[in-house]
């Protein structure tokens, strides 16, 4: 007789008294690998497959550059602009300009819990911060994302179908020049993170966005269309849904304004 159906069972009635690894279990293990890489000033690349395709690249034990398939790398002329001479507000933003992918695909392979491989030297890619980013830092910054993305994500998730919400309360609402971008681009189906790789952004950073659009009813997820009345049906909750445990200042240039979004042009096909 097969022991399969047994060892099942015995799987099954000792499963609520064996010790299990903790929901942080993954994290754990690859902070503590990436801190080994620090600590042993390693230089060379960590990579990751399964649940996302990438690497994590080292230079004596710093992160100096990091890829996943499922976010977008910088933009081509954004290590060119941060190896230029720039004023010092140019420099901030040509920093963020080429750490933010770094981020935003390290999140990406520690979210997905893709599997590393082994540490191997190996020659950097042409592209790469200077001076690094450290370990502690980074893993700081992803958790504080993983967490924001998981209260967002009774609302939107980067992989959420979104739609346009033809039915306005106001005939017009102030948005900045980035959301505007996002949602003339809108169509039918498209998620943030289709949004994200269509802008050359932060799967990150386009999801908050997004999630902003919702929150002023200008965007729904596909299958939940907001009423009339601007209350959303479905699962998307109403009252509170702008209320996040975060602040985002948004930058405007001298002189500038946000744009009117006009209730017609916001709903209507073109954009």
């Amino acid at each position: 007789m097969s022991q399969t159906p047994r060892l099942r069972r015995a799987r099954q009635l000792t499963a609520s008294v064996l010790p299990v690894r903790g929901s942080d279990g993954y994290g754990n293990l690859v902070a503590a690998r990436l801190h080994k890489i620090e600590a042993a000033g390693s230089t060379g690349m960590l990579p990751f497959s399964g649940g996302g395709d990438g690497a994590i690249y080292f230079r004596d034990g710093k992160v100096v550059y990091a890829e996943s398939r499922r976010t977008p790398g910088p933009a081509a002329d954004a290590y060119a602009t941060y190896a230029g001479d720039l004023p010092p507000l140019g420099r901030i933003t040509a920093v963020r300009a080429v750490t933010e992918p770094i981020v935003d695909a390290v999140l990406e392979l520690l979210s997905a819990q893709a599997r590393h491989a082994k540490f191997r030297s190996a020659r950097l890619t042409a592209t790469g911060l200077t001076a690094g980013i450290r370990i502690d830092p980074l893993l700081t910054e992803v958790g504080r994302r993983q967490r924001l993305l998981k209260q967002l994500s009774a609302v939107v998730t980067p992989d959420t179908a979104l739609v346009r919400n033809p039915r306005l309360r106001s005939e017009s609402i102030r948005i900045t020049a980035w959301q505007w971008a996002l949602l003339i681009r809108v169509r039918h189906g498209l998620t943030p993170r289709d949004l994200a790789w269509d802008l050359g952004r932060s799967v990150f950073g386009t999801t908050t966005d997004i999630y902003r659009l919702i929150a002023l009813r200008l965007l729904s997820a596909a299958g939940h269309p907001a009423r009339a009345d601007g209350n959303p049906s479905g699962e998307i909750p109403g009252p509170g849904l702008a209320n996040m445990s975060f602040v985002r200042a948004v930058p405007v240039k001298k002189g500038g304004i946000m744009p009117l979004v006009n209730a017609g042009t916001a709903a209507g096909d073109s954009g």
